[in-house]
């Protein structure tokens, strides 16, 4: 028996432990049949006995807790249902997360587990990288602007100056002011290209649609309204639950 063997087989006796319903989860699941599915549900126990075998803590003690068994089966009935490499590590981390600290708010996981099935990989990485764009950085954008006005207002002073003895007063604030918009701009722009399609290597068309896509799963909002000159869903920000969904997928992204 090699290693990989032995490793499945380790994690098939822990799992065996589970007391509601160990034994019916290996029966329905082991044993699954279909080809496809077969292979995709080797392949992830293998991802996650390695996990199980490494040199690495692991609190098996949760894995006799119902919530544990409800949320194992729940992630293999997904399992089976994809074909990403990816998304089969993203359910790795969340078993391994939901053991060494398990969710209070476990009516969600559910939830989180059907949009981690049913998100392209491309709409969940836009998705993570707005995570930048919550309402501390709508404040930013805002601080920006009274600075640009204030900064503006200063300049013009100082060209309504009819007799300049010396140094304008104006011109040690308009500097100050000056410095603080400039750094505060560079920082605004520093996220803004998170914003664009060639970013993902996408079409605009396409990006358009991911957008809309998390839009309508509660995961980003159109501010566009804060913003003159914008067009639909071209200034997004993350929701709450979209931050919620970013923290409960995090290990994958890191």
């Amino acid at each position: 028996m090699d290693k990989k063997e032995i490793s499945v087989s380790v994690l098939k006796s822990i799992f065996g432990v589970i007391p509601y319903g160990g034994n019916a989860l290996d029966e329905l699941f082991f044993e699954y049949s279909g080809r496809i599915k077969q292979k995709r549900l080797n392949r992830f126990v293998e991802i996650l006995a390695d996990n199980f075998t490494k040199d690495r803590e692991i609190n098996l003690e949760n894995i006799k807790t119902e919530d544990f068994n409800d949320l194992f089966e729940s992630v293999l009935r997904r399992v089976v249902q994809t074909k990403s490499e990816l998304k089969l590590v993203r359910f790795k981390d969340i078993l391994i997360k939901e053991l060494n600290c398990p969710s209070e708010n476990v009516e969600l996981i559910d939830h989180f587990l059907d949009l981690i099935s049913n998100l392209t990989e491309e709409e969940i990485t836009i998705l993570y990288n707005h995570r930048y764009f919550t309402i501390k950085y709508e404040e930013e954008i805002d601080e920006m602007n009274l600075l640009k006005d204030n900064l503006n207002s200063l300049e013009q002073q100082m060209k309504n100056e009819t007799i300049i003895i010396n140094e304008s007063k104006f011109r040690k604030p308009h500097d100050e002011v000056k410095i603080k918009y400039e750094t505060k701009k560079e920082y605004i722009l520093s996220f803004a290209k998170y914003k664009k399609s060639e970013f993902y290597g996408l079409s605009e068309n396409k990006f358009m649609f991911y957008k809309q896509r998390l839009f309508s799963k509660g995961l980003l909002i159109d501010n566009r309204m804060n913003r003159i000159g914008n067009l639909p869903f071209g200034h997004m920000g993350i929701t709450e639950f979209g931050i919620e969904f970013i923290d409960f997928i995090k290990n994958s992204e890191e």
